[in-house]
């Protein structure tokens, strides 16, 4: 999981009508995270990951002119927010708890893209064969 991407993030206007999209287009699925703190789908966009949480991203209410990030995975989130800066990113929301899946920061490169860090404190039952 070290360095690959894990997970990314969909602003939307109106959640509702954007999932339709995605669903109709690409046959994604969405389905509501239960998050009290925020209104959060999750994203499963292949029948063959395993059902749960493991979600291949999220679609969460754009709150301002907001942009998808790539969340890219980490197995220790410090040294890679310290190496990030010191690469000539910035981070731009600190390292936060999510509570049972792990840890994210996020922050912009060099050239002002979006990226997202992500230490996971959960592992991933095996893949389903078939």
């Amino acid at each position: 999981m070290k360095g690959e991407i894990v997970h990314y993030e969909i602003p939307a206007r109106n959640a509702a009508k954007l999932s339709k999209f995605y669903a109709t287009v690409f046959g994604w699925k969405f389905k509501d995270s239960g998050m009290s703190s925020m209104k959060y789908w999750l994203i499963n966009m292949s029948a063959s990951r395993p059902k749960g949480f493991l979600s291949s991203g999220g679609m969460y209410k754009k709150e301002r002119s907001e942009r998808p990030v790539n969340y890219i995975g980490t197995s220790n989130i410090d040294a890679t927010i310290k190496k990030f800066v010191k690469a000539g990113g910035r981070i731009t929301q600190p390292k936060v708890q999510i509570p049972g899946m792990g840890w994210s920061a996020k922050g912009v490169d060099p050239e002002g893209n979006d990226v997202g860090i992500f230490q996971a404190t959960m592992r991933a039952p095996p893949r389903r064969k078939g």
